[in-house]
């Protein structure tokens, strides 16, 4: 099992992260972190865990995407859990996935907790069967076979909020099934470059318009434009309203 961590100037986030994963009831795990040439103070907390980490690189990248097929490039596990600065994993998350894997399976997720700056919190499923109409699958609960990766390659490094979307849809038309498992395996904070919701649904488009034909892009499109609509027209999101308390 190899782990591997992407990092860009996150000093106040990088720790909870690493801890983590050397902390995993599954102890055996190579860990990677994969820094884009921080410059906050972020190394310097990378460094006091040094010992528990397997590979350290730290230079400047292409974003995240350029980050994650780095760590990939280097992995020597038989499965990949790629988890961010901003997100963490609870205590036995590579654990359950294991458990709950076969010989069989190539690509598992789970569910995510979703946190939001004002403390708001949601329990987020990965749902498989919506894969078409945009990232329903959690990626920070997700683990896939190095094999995978090998086969259907790495994360497209021109996209900066949909990558994952396009890698799990090249999975899927590899003919590799996606397992759901209904376990909690990981924290993330929404604040993060993904919060850029008219940009994530362009990128969405574009990466439907690549991997998906005839209804079932059709289908797809009519669903990315009426999510845009609802986003712009209807939708309050929960972790950015700023919650108004009683003075005490």
């Amino acid at each position: 099992m190899t782990i591997v961590t992407t990092v860009l100037n996150a000093v106040s986030t990088i720790e909870q992260t690493i801890v983590s994963v050397i902390n995993q009831t599954y102890k055996n795990i190579e860990y990677i972190v994969i820094d884009g040439g921080s410059t906050d103070g972020t190394l310097q907390v990378i460094e006091k865990y040094r010992d528990n980490i397997s590979v350290i690189v730290s230079e400047p990248d292409k974003g995240i995407a350029d980050g994650f097929n780095k760590g990939i490039a280097l992995a020597t596990g038989d499965w990949i859990g790629l988890v961010n600065a901003d997100d963490w994993y609870t205590p036995n998350a590579v654990e359950l996935m294991m458990a709950n894997t076969n010989a069989g399976d190539n690509v598992c997720c789970g569910n995510l907790l979703l946190i939001g700056q004002n403390g708001f919190q949601r329990i987020k499923k990965s749902k498989v069967s919506w894969l078409n109409y945009g990232m329903y699958i959690m990626h920070p609960t997700c683990f896939v076979r190095n094999s995978v990766y090998k086969r259907v390659g790495g994360y497209d490094t021109t996209l900066k909020i949909a990558m994952d979307f396009d890698l799990f849809l090249r999975i899927k038309r590899a003919g590799y099934s996606i397992k759901y498992v209904d376990e909690h395996i990981t924290c993330m904070r929404t604040f993060g470059v993904s919060n850029d919701v008219q940009k994530m649904h362009r990128e969405e488009l574009a990466v439907m318009k690549r991997n998906l034909n005839g209804f079932n892009f059709v289908l797809s499109g009519m669903f990315n434009y009426l999510n845009k609509l609802r986003w712009r027209l209807w939708y309050n999101d929960p972790f950015r309203e700023v919650k108004i308390t009683a003075a005490s």
